[in-house]
C-alpha cells in the first residue's frame, strides 16, 4: 500500500511481485527506483494481504528497510582560492586552507584527506606542502618574487573508502 511520505512508500519506490513455488504464493519486495542513502535512510513500508472469498479475511504487516551506506560521492572543493605570500617569508609560513565536502553520509565514506598532487604538470609541488587532515597549505621554501612571481598548486581531496562507483578499481574517490 503506498503510503504519504517517500519514506511510506508515496513514490512506488518498492512494489511487490507475486510468484509460486510448490502451491505457496510469495510476494517479492522489489525495487522500483533507485535508492540513495544521502536522500531517505530507511522506509517502512505496510504490506496488506487479503482473500477473494466469500468471507473476506485481510491482514497487515509492517517491513522495516534500513538503507546502508555505500561511497558513492566525490569529494569537492568549496571554492577555488588564489592567495599570495610575501617573498622572504619563512618556511613553513601558512598561506590559505583548502576544503572538500564528501556528501555520503557515514564514516570513513566521507571522510576527506588533502594531498599535494605528484605529478610533473603540478608546479608547487615542490614549494608547499599540505596538512592532510586540516588542508592548511604551507610554504616549504623561501620565495623570491623576482626569480618567480607566481605558482599554480595542485591539490587532491580523497575521501576514506574503497569506491562504489563503477571502474574505480577499490580506489578511494577523489577531487581534485
Amino acid at each position: 500500500m503506498p503510503g504519504s511520505t517517500a519514506q511510506t512508500n508515496k513514490f512506488h519506490t518498492f512494489y511487490l511481485q507475486q510468484r509460486a513455488e510448490k502451491s505457496v504464493t510469495w510476494a517479492d519486495i522489489k525495487v522500483n527506483h533507485q535508492l540513495d542513502y544521502e536522500s531517505i535512510k530507511e522506509y517502512n513500508l505496510t504490506i496488506r494481504v487479503e482473500n477473494n472469498g466469500a468471507q473476506q479475511l485481510a491482514s497487515e504487516a509492517t517491513v522495516y528497510i534500513v538503507l546502508e551506506d555505500v561511497n558513492d560521492e566525490i569529494p569537492l572543493f568549496t571554492e577555488r582560492e588564489q592567495e599570495t605570500v610575501l617573498e622572504g617569508e619563512p618556511v613553513g609560513s601558512k598561506v590559505t586552507q583548502v576544503n572538500a565536502i564528501d556528501k555520503d553520509g557515514t564514516f570513513p565514506n566521507n571522510q576527506v584527506t588533502y594531498y599535494v598532487v605528484d605529478s610533473d604538470r603540478n608546479e608547487g609541488k615542490d614549494y608547499f606542502e599540505i596538512n592532510r587532515e586540516t588542508g592548511d597549505i604551507f610554504t616549504k621554501v623561501m620565495f623570491d618574487r623576482e626569480k618567480q612571481g607566481a605558482y599554480a598548486l595542485e591539490v587532491e581531496a580523497r575521501d576514506g573508502a574503497p569506491s562504489a562507483r563503477p571502474n574505480s578499481n577499490g580506489q578511494p574517490n577523489s577531487g581534485e
